[in-house]
């Protein structure tokens, strides 16, 4: 009787489905910032890719439409973080965007981080971001 409760408690554990970790990007022109966001995604994303601007994130998007969460500068060259985030949007619109920023703000209805900030801060916006609605 114990070793059968024992293998049933085991078999159902063995069948419990883990969700998978979101894929996320980060997109800052800074590539120390982008490499250091990047570092502390990935304890919270499966796989981060990187992009230097805009233009770049959104050819990183259309080659990897897994991707679920953003993490964007908005002051960038060649297309900033809001004009990006928005066409990104536009192809995927489920996208979850977090916007950081040392001099600008995002439209009041976005999800912002003010550059400097704790890394536990940036954690903690992430996961809110993943949190289902």
């Amino acid at each position: 009787m114990w070793q059968r409760m024992v293998h049933q408690m085991a078999a159902s554990t063995t069948r419990q489905i883990v969700a998978p970790q979101p894929i996320g990007m980060v997109v800052d022109d800074d590539a120390l910032v982008r490499e250091s966001v990047a570092e502390i995604l990935e304890d919270v994303c499966d796989h981060v890719y990187r992009a230097s601007d805009g233009v770049e994130g959104l050819e990183v998007l259309r080659q990897h439409p897994d991707i679920s969460v953003i993490v964007t500068d908005i002051a960038m060259p060649r297309l900033d973080g809001v004009a990006f985030a928005s066409q990104a949007r536009r192809l995927y619109p489920d996208l979850k965007v977090l916007f950081l920023s040392g001099r600008q703000r995002p439209p009041a209805t976005e999800e912002f981080l003010a550059k400097p900030f704790p890394v536990r801060a940036l954690v903690s916006a992430v996961q809110h971001l993943l949190e289902p609605r």
